[in-house]
Order: structure tokens, then sequence, then C-alpha cells
């Protein structure tokens, strides 16, 4: 992957947080703005507009998560191999010695249980 792909890639789907945050607040805003417009006692206003600006980030996170996931998917498909994944566990359990047939108190000709 080029430099350049991976940049527009962390600005494409790097600010979806910070997107949902501020419909949350934007709309929380406005709503609290049209309370104190209208000398309404109550904020119902800013409840609206809250719960008004979650349902409209978390449709933008579902826009750009199947947006997400179709790259990904069209990234497989042009290069299968660099999906493949390979895990190195030897940092987790330490290098290991390989175990020769006998050395484990078995007989390396009987079969396994």
């Amino acid at each position: 992957m080029s430099t350049t792909r991976a940049w527009k890639e962390l600005g494409r789907y790097g600010g979806v947080g910070i997107e949902l945050v501020l419909a949350i607040l934007i709309l929380g805003g406005i709503g609290h703005w049209l309370d104190v417009r209208f000398g309404k006692t109550r904020d119902w206003g800013m409840t609206i507009g809250f719960f008004l600006g979650i349902a409209v980030g978390v449709r933008n996170l579902v826009r750009v998560a199947t947006h997400m996931q179709r790259d990904i998917e069209k990234a497989e498909a042009q290069d299968p191999e660099a999906s493949r994944w390979t895990v190195d566990e030897s940092w987790v359990h330490g290098p290991q010695e390989p175990v020769e047939p006998g050395k484990d108190g078995k007989d390396g000709d009987e079969p396994p249980d």
C-alpha cells in the first residue's frame, strides 16, 4: 500500500469518532438554542436534538463501516495472499526446542490415543 493511500484512508476513517461527537453536540446545541429562544422551561429541544444527533452520528458510522468493509474486500480480491495472517507465538511461549520421538517418555511407534 502506498503512503499516499494510507494517509487518504486515515483521513477517511479516522474522523468517524469526531463526526459522531460533533453531530451530537451540534444538534443538541441547536435544540438548546431553540429552547432558550422560545422560552421553554423544559429542555425538550435539547433532548430531541441530542437523540437526533446520536441517530445521525450512528448512521454515518454504519455508512463508513460498510464502505471500509468494501475497501477491505476489494483489497483482498486484488491480493489474496495479503489477507493471510501469520502468528508468531514465540513471544508468548518463549523459545521451544523440538521434541524428538522417544524423548518425551513415549515410544514413537505407538499410535496416539
